[in-house]
């Protein structure tokens, strides 16, 4: 039996042996498979690339060859071209010729350039060096700016004679006599340009100057070609801004002013009226604490004894006086809920208006339509800003008011039924 296992052992131990020898040689063997595979790919690699260029040469030589061949059939279509086609050409050419002159005129007429030099004895335009050379110079005469003598609507709504220098979209003006300019704007309908007002100060007018009189000077521009300017002529006071409401604004501001009247009368009143404390009964015994209503609540529970005629008097006097305390506060609620109402009946009145304009004059100018609608819109704000003030100082007036009362109604129950 032991020999039997010492035989086990020596065989399972060759097993091993050989088993890990034949996979060392299989990684061997897949270690130099990759290697032949990675040369095998380099070089195909290589051949690709040598067959690549191969192919873009032969293409561009395909590509040559076709060239020449068009060109060669040209020449031939050439020759063989009938009288027709051949007259047929050239009254294209004889067209396009005289299309280009025709240009050349309107473009030195519009320019004001003499066409004596260009034309020939039968006055027409020749195309010639002498043509190029000058429209080569006014064209570099036209993007070099040069000062240019011009009307333009000054400062005072004055029209008079300026300098003027355009530089693509913008355009300096300056007036050497009164010392004056300025960036300028021409509006869609207006025949002459004006300056733009405060925006030049007398420094930048003084470098104004010197550019017009040296060609240096560093000069201030909108760089939002009239969009700063138009917010600058926009901005108004609260007088202009209110003026844009037209006649509606008028109500709503007479209702603003009556219910801040109104609450500032009864702020004071309320704030002067003498503190009510509770348990009234507990201070009959020290009469100087009592002062106002309270006092008067206690002379009515003294003078009358205990009975439903003392509970009528207190209670006819409370209403009394609940009516001086509440007097006037409806008017600042009332103006509260009026005042949106006239500012939306203003905006209403504001878009009629502003549709039967565009009815009329049509919706090609948006600004025009836009306008409209923004001034219709400003009684409507008008409205809220009497409006919200307002509701709150009546919920405050009222609370005050009502905090009073209630307190009085308390011990004037107290004093109902107490036996002095």
């Amino acid at each position: 039996m032991v020999r039997f296992m010492i035989l086990m052992a020596l065989f399972f131990s060759a097993f091993s042996y050989s088993e890990t020898s034949v996979n060392q040689q299989l990684l061997d063997r897949i270690a130099k498979s990759k290697q032949q595979l990675m040369a095998i790919e380099k070089q195909v690699n290589q051949q690709s690339l040598s067959y690549q260029k191969r192919i873009n040469q032969a293409l561009n030589d395909v590509k040559d060859l076709r060239d020449k061949a068009s060109a060669i059939q040209r020449v031939a279509d050439e020759q063989i071209l009938s009288v027709e086609q051949l007259s047929e050409r050239v009254e294209k050419w004889r067209a396009q010729d005289n299309y280009q002159k025709l240009l050349l005129q309107s473009y030195f007429e519009q320019n004001g350039t003499p066409l004596g030099q260009f034309t020939n004895a039968n006055g027409e335009v020749v195309i010639s060096e002498s043509v190029f050379n000058t429209l080569q110079s006014q064209l570099v005469d036209a993007l070099v700016p040069r000062w240019q003598p011009s009307k333009v609507v000054d400062e005072n709504g004055e029209i008079e004679h300026f300098n003027v220098l355009q530089m693509g979209p913008i355009a300096l003006a300056y007036n050497q006599e009164r010392a004056s300019g300025g960036l300028i704007e021409k509006h869609v309908n207006q025949a002459i340009p004006s300056l733009v007002k405060g925006v030049y100060s007398e420094g930048e007018v003084a470098q104004l100057a010197q550019l017009n009189s040296t060609g240096l000077g560093t000069v201030m521009f909108d760089p939002t070609l009239g969009n700063a300017a138009k917010l600058q002529n926009k901005q108004q006071g609260i007088l202009e801004h209110i003026k844009k409401g037209g006649v509606w604004a008028l109500p709503i501001l007479f209702f603003g002013a009556l219910s801040l009247v109104v609450a500032l009368i009864k702020a004071v009143l309320l704030l002067k009226l003498p503190s009510v404390k509770a348990d009234l009964t507990a201070r009959l015994s020290s009469a100087k604490d009592l002062r106002g209503a309270e006092l008067t609540l206690v002379e009515i529970a003294k003078n009358y004894p205990v009975s439903s005629q003392r509970d009528d008097q207190l209670v006819a006097f409370l209403m009394k006086y609940r009516y001086q305390v509440e007097n006037y506060l409806g008017v600042v609620a009332t103006s509260a809920a009026i005042a949106p109402l006239l500012g939306l009946l203003g905006t209403v009145s504001g878009m009629i208006n502003t549709f039967m304009m565009m009815n009329t004059f049509g919706t090609g100018d948006a600004a025009t339509v836009s306008g409209g609608i923004s001034e219709a819109l400003v009684t409507t704000e008008l409205g809220l800003i009497v409006a919200i003030p307002s509701l709150i100082l009546s919920a405050l007036l009222s609370r005050k008011a009502k905090s009073h009362n209630a307190k009085l109604e308390a011990n004037a129950i107290q004093l109902s039924k107490y036996e002095f």
